[in-house]
């Protein structure tokens, strides 16, 4: 499978002939995905051995870095210890609210060479980054993107879901799915861009919807507000 990657504008440099390859990003995976990897290549060692192994792993990396050592992980990565916080002056004592101790990381050399010589790449369209809805939790039902019951809570939970309200093309919208007018939702008591918090309308008829969220994307400008609406819709469809 090839890496897709996408041309977007290089906003760094004053050249605006320059692009940017960006990643576009398939998947996600975790330990337990990768354990089954190993698995499927043909080890004889077993799911609840790898494990064990793995959790042994972390605990001597972890301990290994609460001594400030610095850690090469097998050529996947490299771990050190790093002090976060500002000191006031050369004398100025620890102070566990003002400062911590956090891990550094950086890709090992060996996983960087593997990954460089046997990867493949493809350009694929670069998609506009919009609202991206993957739940939505009806708490009246306590169910998930089938039934939204009208005047009762409702969630969404996703990405780049924030939008202004203070203007009125932007926020969350239940669209008939046999047409008809959308309707937008007035009471919204948690906006950020990984979850929304709101009433579903009292308004809605009974029926199909579907459920959207508008917003603009990035830092508003300093001057008139040029940026493209951007719309993203739940991959489910509502009852009411």
């Amino acid at each position: 499978m090839s890496i897709e990657y996408a041309l977007f504008e290089n906003h760094v440099t004053s050249d605006p002939n320059d692009y940017a390859g960006i990643v576009q990003v398939s998947g996600s995976a975790a330990g337990d995905d990768l354990v089954q990897d190993i698995i499927d290549q043909g080890s004889t060692v077993t799911k609840p051995d790898i494990l064990a192994v793995t959790a042994d792993l972390l605990l001597a990396l972890q301990r290994r870095l609460e001594m400030g050592q610095r850690v090469n992980f097998f050529g996947v990565v490299d771990c050190f210890p790093r002090i976060k916080g500002v000191f006031d002056g050369p004398t100025d004592p620890w102070d566990p609210a003002r400062h911590k101790v956090d891990v550094g990381c950086n890709p090992g050399s060996q996983l960087r060479d593997a990954v460089q010589a046997g990867a493949t790449v493809e350009r694929v369209d670069a998609l506009k980054p919009s609202p991206n809805l993957i739940q939505f939790h009806d708490f009246t039902s306590d169910t998930n993107n089938d039934t939204a019951s009208v005047g009762g809570p409702g969630q969404i939970v996703g990405s780049r879901l924030k939008f202004d309200a203070a203007k009125a093309d932007e926020g969350i919208y239940f669209l008939p799915t046999g047409g008809g007018a959308a309707v937008k939702v007035d009471m919204v008591t948690y906006n950020k861009p990984g979850r929304l918090d709101f009433t579903v309308p009292a308004t809605l008829v009974p029926g199909t919807y579907h459920l959207e969220v508008r917003a603009r994307q990035g830092k508003p400008p300093a001057g008139a507000d040029t940026r493209e609406l951007r719309i993203g819709r739940l991959d489910a469809t509502l009852t009411v």
